[in-house]
């Protein structure tokens, strides 16, 4: 009797570390994922609607993420903007908002963004407006 004790709460014990293991784990890749994105200024390198281009409308914007999911759209070394934003880990994607006093160039950046593909300096993301495929590219400045 004894034995099966000392057994089950081997188990158990071995269950919450292994939680714990994991816990650990998703919180040191979120902190390095906030990090890359908070971490220097990003330029929009592609931004198109359909078969519109609407990448030169971003010329000269810089955009500084931060901790706090505020993002300051930058140009002429003033912030114009600030929005805010927020990762969605189960849907890989980054959701994104300016306020209604915003440009519509700011404007043109809400919403859901699926991550397709990135690496630590770019971020390449996808969503769907009004039926037509919107596609923006993200480089670190």
């Amino acid at each position: 009797m004894k034995q099966l004790f000392i057994l089950t709460l081997s188990v158990v014990l071995l269950a919450g570390c292994k939680k714990a293991i994991k816990r650990t784990q998703e919180q040191i890749a979120e902190t390095l994922i906030v990090k890359a994105i908070t971490d220097g200024r990003w330029l929009v390198s592609v931004y198109k609607e359909g078969a519109n281009d609407y990448k030169p409308e971003f010329d000269g914007y810089e955009f500084q993420f931060k901790t706090d999911r505020k993002v300051d759209a930058v140009k002429n070394s003033s912030v114009e903007a600030t929005g805010t934003w927020n990762e969605d880990r189960v849907n890989i994607a980054i959701m994104a908002d300016y306020p209604t006093t915003a440009s519509t160039t700011l404007q043109r950046l809400d919403g859901v963004w699926k991550l397709k593909d990135s690496e630590w300096t770019w971020v390449k993301a996808e969503q769907i407006i009004d039926g037509k495929l919107v596609t923006l590219e993200l480089r670190k400045k």
